[in-house]
């Protein structure tokens, strides 16, 4: 009872921190009274929870709260309370309960998209914990935030925390590039511990720290990274770069681990486990970096093409561990538990243990991995193709140069060795490729072409350079060319096919020859193919290469956006391949298609994602404006209840954004069906059948599971919940019942969207008012009128502000098209304007929503300094200096020729 009483007694936080802030830094206090003090300051912040100091201390360093020589110190704490232990999760909660729009988000029980984090929020998080105090080095600072970061990446906080984690560290760290590019603080806090735990050989400014569980092994080897440590990396990974979908970012973090994550994603040994830790994830890293890589290969850009990571992949088929001069030379090995170790070992260790990959054993499961690989990308035609026509160039190339040496394995040297070993690699999955997808193989049959006729030449003119064999492979790579659905011969391919049909009719004739059957046959292909594609005349129209690369990115972005498997990096990455082909004016546009999509896609429950569809709809508005105003408001309307609310709120953004950035082509018919959407959508016209059921048996449900509760507890349920004080209670159950108010009732549409619509109505009339019918306004004006005298309920808040607001655009755009000197057959005049004054008036005396009252008042300031500059006479710009009345500025000009005296200065009563 005394510790009880003692608690009561004790003054709230606020005043104990000003008493003991008082005697530790007022400068009247003697230095060393001042001095004495400071410890028990210190352990008064200690001893308080961190949320709770963070709300007590930004209420204190605001300015003129407390005296200077207090807020300094003030300030300084609060910017190092995330560094305490939870800190950063203490600071990310505070930020999300105090931002208003996660306000809002909770208190309407928004729960459509999964998240109660909006992006503001994020962004308001983000700008904190990636800004370092001026006290404090960045580096300090980051490497401090990084562990508690980690953790949250990994899903050790609270729900969401993960998502809040990576957009800190993706946008606000590794996106500045101050913080972010390599080198820098950030970038050796939060990506070289990751990829060195997966790669250790890769440079580093800083020494990783080795596990605590370093065990010796086989002599000399140790673990260098633990199979915990790298799985959680890979979680990490994972993570970050599917909640902050950056495409660039992701390349950044995956391009320096591309051959580990082969390595792993293919792992031939293990379990269940090894499947799910290391397998799964390094895969799902490695073909969104595949197909990132592959998109960014667009001609248009003025980047460099990367180079196809296949290629690479292909040449080091069983990698395993990187063999350097120094220390790092590493091994990937399984662990007892199935994981998979990073062991160190010397390089001549490694080198001795590739040698034995020849094996085929090792060989044939890394094939067929690779293979499989290709099988999961069905996207990246043009890169398996290319990697394909490579294959070929290089195993017939070398095959026509030495037709008498058989393939040798045993050789001398160390050269030779890796060069018999890659040829058998590639030759093994040429052979796989033509044998598992022979059709998808042919993209571009140009380079193929070149070869085949060149070897068959060579053959039939009886060179030495070209063998029997050489030819039944040249023939089966032409097979699959002719029969290829992509293989048209055009203008450029002409001369190559006739130069194959004489060598196919030569060898066709030597029946001696095993492959003139074969011969036969092809002769007789190219030829039916000829005849069925042989266009009519004046039909002829041969794509350009700039039409066909602009087919392939445009089948690339629709194949990336539609996949139900794409990360979202590559779901962006589609985004900003459309955009590229919108911004060049590729024919290949399919504009209805596009609208569509992106309709869909503001489903995407990844808010940066489908933030950046509203960016992609404003692009394509501005080549087919019209199109795109009437197809969004047929959706944000919404007549057959195909779309929730979420999604038809996140359209009218996009239909507000699109006739803000084209208030030119908001006239006439499209401005006419818009309006005309928008109004039916804020009056109270709108009844959606099936909402309403829907609504009935939600409530329903929510009766029935309140009386199983009630019956178990056998009375009503007691409330869990914080008690909270009587005014705070009152204000929580006005909030409620207003939120509630919100959603549809009997059919009738939901606030918001009402509200949202004449928000959109207004704004399109301020943004081209002589665009839009006379009586279309009337009737806006009208409405937004009958809102604020009809409906006066506190949940109606929001679409009292917004009808206001609709007045106070349509004073606007009068005043605007009286300062242009734009003449309208419209306005405000006689009894309208009283009517509407006197409304304003007592809306402004009477309204139970302060803002409303405030909007009232502004729209009738508004509306009397326009009725005052409607008085004066419009003023034209001067743009040069003019004749003044007595006096000229170009003397004796006209003088003589005119006959006109110049005039004169006379002075008057």
């Amino acid at each position: 009872m005394a510790d009880e009483s003692s608690e009561k007694a004790q003054p709230p936080l606020v005043d104990r921190i000003l008493q003991c802030g008082k005697q530790a830094f007022d400068p009247e206090i003697s230095w060393e009274t001042r001095k004495a003090n400071v410890p028990a300051f210190s352990a008064l912040l200690e001893s308080t929870s961190t949320l709770a100091l963070m709300s007590v201390l930004n209420l204190l360093v605001q300015p003129d709260r407390v005296q200077p020589w207090l807020r300094t110190p003030l300030i300084s704490t609060l910017a190092r309370l995330p560094l305490r232990p939870r800190g950063v999760q203490d600071t990310i909660e505070f930020i999300l309960s105090v931002h208003p729009s996660s306000a809002a988000r909770n208190a309407s029980g928004n729960s459509g998209r999964g998240s109660s984090i909006s992006h503001e929020a994020l962004n308001a998080t983000s700008r904190l914990l990636s800004s370092p105090p001026v006290s404090m080095s960045p580096e300090k600072w980051f490497y401090g935030i990084a562990p508690q970061l980690f953790s949250l990446l990994e899903g050790e906080g609270e729900p969401e925390m993960d998502k809040a984690a990576a957009f800190v560290i993706g946008f606000g760290i590794l996106g500045r590039k101050q913080f972010g590019a390599p080198g820098m603080p950030g970038w050796k806090a939060f990506v070289e511990p990751l990829l060195v735990a997966i790669d250790p050989a890769l440079p580093t400014t800083v020494s990783s720290k080795q596990p605590s569980n370093d065990v010796e092994i086989l002599g000399s080897r140790k673990i260098l990274v633990s199979s915990e440590e790298v799985a959680k990396c890979l979680r990490r990974l994972s993570t970050l770069l599917t909640s902050h979908p950056h495409p660039s970012l992701t390349k950044r973090l995956l391009n320096p681990i591309l051959l580990p994550l082969w390595s792993l994603s293919s792992w031939p040994h293990g379990n269940e486990y090894t499947e799910k830790s290391y397998r799964k994830p390094a895969a799902k890293l490695l073909r969104t970096l595949l197909q990132l890589s592959s998109g960014a290969t667009d001609s248009s850009k003025a980047e460099k093409p990367s180079p196809n990571l296949l290629i690479t992949i292909l040449q080091n088929l069983t990698f395993k561990g990187r063999s350097t001069k120094t220390e790092k030379s590493w091994l990937y090995n399984t662990a007892q538990d199935g994981g998979v170790q990073i062991e160190n070992i010397k390089g001549s260790e490694l080198e001795d243990s590739s040698d034995s990959d020849l094996d085929l054993s090792r060989l044939d499961p890394a094939v067929d991995a690779f293979i499989d690989l290709l099988q999961t990308l069905p996207d990246l035609k043009t890169d398996v193709s290319e990697l394909f026509i490579n294959l070929c160039m290089k195993w017939l190339s070398h095959s026509t140069k030495d037709q008498t040496k058989p393939v040798v394995i045993s050789v001398e040297q160390t050269a030779a060795k890796y060069d018999v070993q890659n040829s058998l690699v590639e030759a093994k999955v040429m052979q796989k490729m033509m044998s598992t997808f022979p059709g998808k193989l042919v993209e571009d049959s140009t380079q193929v072409l070149d070869l085949v006729s060149q070897i068959l030449s060579d053959f039939t003119m009886n060179t030495t350079t070209s063998s029997e064999d050489t030819v039944a492979v040249a023939l089966s790579l032409l097979n699959i060319v002719f029969t290829s659905p992509n293989f048209q011969a055009t203008s450029g391919t002409e001369p190559r096919l006739e130069s194959i049909q004489k060598s196919l009719s030569s060898i066709s004739r030597k029946r001696d020859l095993e492959t003139s059957s074969t011969a036969q046959n092809l002769l007789l292909l190219l030829k039916y193919r000829s005849t069925l594609e042989e266009p009519a005349p004046g039909t002829m129209n041969t794509p350009t290469d700039r039409q066909l690369e602009d087919r392939k990115s445009y089948s690339l972005a629709m194949s990336y956006l539609t996949g139900t498997e794409s990360p979202p990096p590559v779901r962006v990455q589609g985004l900003e391949l459309i955009s590229d082909l919108i911004r060049n004016s590729s024919p290949t546009i399919d504009v209805p298609a596009l609208l569509a999509l992106f309709s869909l896609l503001l489903q995407d429950s990844e808010e940066y994602i489908y933030l950046r569809v509203i960016k992609s709809f404003i692009q394509l508005s501005q080549k087919h404006p019209k199109a795109a105003m009437k197809d969004l408001t047929d959706r944000y309307v919404d007549p057959n209840e195909e779309h929730e609310l979420d999604q038809r709120l996140r359209l009218g953004e996009a239909l507000l954004q699109v006739i803000e950035h084209n208030a030119s082509a908001f006239n006439d018919e499209t401005a006419r069906a818009v309006c005309e959407g928008l109004l039916f959508l804020a009056s109270r016209r709108g009844y959606r059948p099936k909402t309403e059921q829907q609504q009935e048996k939600k409530n329903r449900l929510k009766r029935k599971q309140d009386e199983e509760a009630e019956e178990a507890w056998g009375g009503e349920v007691p409330q869990l919940d914080e008690a909270l004080d009587e005014k705070a209670e009152e204000e929580h159950e006005i909030l409620s019942q207003i939120v509630t108010g919100w959603e549809s009732k009997r059919g009738a549409e939901d606030i918001r969207i009402r509200a949202s619509a004449i928000s959109i109505l207004g704004l399109g009339i301020e943004a081209n008012v002589a665009g839009i019918d006379s009586k279309i306004l009337s009737t806006a004006v009208d409405l937004s009128i009958h809102i604020l005298t009809l409906e006066s309920e506190p949940e109606k808040g929001i679409l009292r502000r917004a009808a206001i607001l609709l007045i106070m655009n349509f004073v606007r755009a009068l005043d605007a098209a009286r300062a242009e000197g734009r003449k309208l057959a419209f306005g405000f005049a006689g009894q309208s304007l009283e009517d509407v004054q006197r409304i304003l008036g007592y809306v402004e005396a009477s309204d139970n929503d302060g803002l409303v009252r405030q909007h009232a008042r502004d729209v009738i300031v508004g509306l009397r300094a326009w009725q005052f500059n409607a008085l004066l006479p419009p003023q034209k710009e001067q743009t040069q200096i003019q004749d003044l009345a007595g006096l000229s500025i170009h003397p004796r000009a006209d003088e003589g020729s005119s006959g006109m005296s110049r005039p004169m200065i006379e002075e008057i009563e």
